[in-house]
């Protein structure tokens, strides 16, 4: 019955072509077979409210275009009946600028990856010496033994068991930081953190050997299972385990011992520490150990524990350190447990 200036400007019609006619033309070809149910539904309970909560509406314009709205019902009563004045915004602009607002986040998330990618391939060569370094010390003794005619099947099993597991993991790290540049969002699973810490305990067997330290661990028994990626977990518990062999290395033996402890942090998360009896941390600010090229070792490039806790932080967790009573420092990380009921 009525159109004003800023219909015609939207839809580009006069307001003779619109007067009479069923609103269905301006309503996109798709929805208009539906379109006559929803205004039937409105004139049984009219009710000023916002025209289809919870989606997205479109338009159509004159010459077929489509362009998003938001529109506002009011019936208004009249000599002539119930009449309904509807307001139309037209939120092109409003849209355009959330997807470049997305756009930017998802920009800004991946130049984030980047970064901590390129700081990551300062310590990739860590990362990969250790599971590089096991296949050729099990390679080795496996010809040691096979030039004494002493390797037997059972032995042998147990050698490309473990020649096997260390080259998966070292693929593993490559494949995750491929992933990271290509913009991948990493796998996620529900995993034991036992299990982890286990599998980090026996990869770093020979470490452990070669800087003369025990390591023990006190694992909670029923643990609920964490969501994490399980590189990137292997990762943070290698780093800090290995620091605790590296730390450990300026006092007698009979102190070169490592403690793995894992606890329930009330209802809700999981804590667990790795601690040394080693020279301890930055007595004024030990968590300076945390900051990007800080390093409390010659040789060290101050990047790993920077790594550590960014993967942390970034599956909703925390990690911090402390230097512990009777020497030493202390590593604690604390992670949500899952919602997810499982074992």
């Amino acid at each position: 019955m009525l159109v004003n200036a800023c219909v015609e400007k939207l839809f580009g019609y006069g307001r003779e072509e619109l007067i009479g006619q069923d609103v269905e033309l301006l309503v996109p070809e798709r929805f208009r077979g539906e379109h006559p149910a929803h205004r039937a539904d409105f004139h049984a309970a009219p009710a000023a409210r916002a025209m289809g909560a919870g989606r997205e509406l479109f338009a159509r314009r004159k010459d077929g275009t489509e362009f998003p709205v938001e529109i506002g019902i009011s019936p208004i009563q009249s000599p002539e009946g119930t009449l309904v004045l509807s307001a139309i915004v037209d939120i092109t602009a409003r849209k355009q600028a959330e997807a470049e607002a997305l756009q930017h986040r998802a920009e800004l998330a991946h130049l984030s990856r980047v970064a901590i990618m390129g700081e990551m391939a300062g310590s990739l060569a860590h990362e990969l010496n250790q599971p590089l370094g096991a296949i050729m010390a099990n390679a080795g003794a496996a010809l040691r033994f096979l030039e004494r005619d002493s390797l037997s099947g059972e032995n042998l099993r147990e050698v490309l068991q473990d020649i096997v597991a260390d080259a998966r993991r070292a693929s593993e790290v490559i494949h995750t930081i491929k992933g990271m540049g290509r913009k991948e969002e990493v796998a996620r699973q529900l995993l034991h953190l036992n299990d982890v810490i286990a599998e980090i305990v026996r990869l770093t067997r020979s470490d452990a050997l070669v800087h003369d330290c025990t390591v023990l661990t006190w694992l909670h028994p029923s643990l609920p299972k964490v969501e994490a990626n399980l590189v990137q977990l292997q990762e943070v518990f290698l780093n800090l385990i290995l620091n605790a062999f590296e730390a450990s290395k300026e006092v007698p033996t009979v102190r070169r011992r490592v403690i793995i402890r894992t606890e329930r942090d009330g209802d809700g998360a999981v804590r667990a520490s790795v601690r040394d009896y080693g020279t301890g941390l930055p007595a004024d600010m030990p968590e300076r150990v945390f900051d990007r090229f800080f390093s409390t070792k010659r040789e060290g490039m101050g990047i790993g524990l920077f790594i550590a806790r960014s993967i942390v932080v970034a599956h909703g967790g925390t990690l911090w350190a402390e230097n512990a009573e009777g020497g030493g420092a202390q590593f604690w990380l604390r992670l949500p447990a899952s919602k997810e009921i499982g074992v």
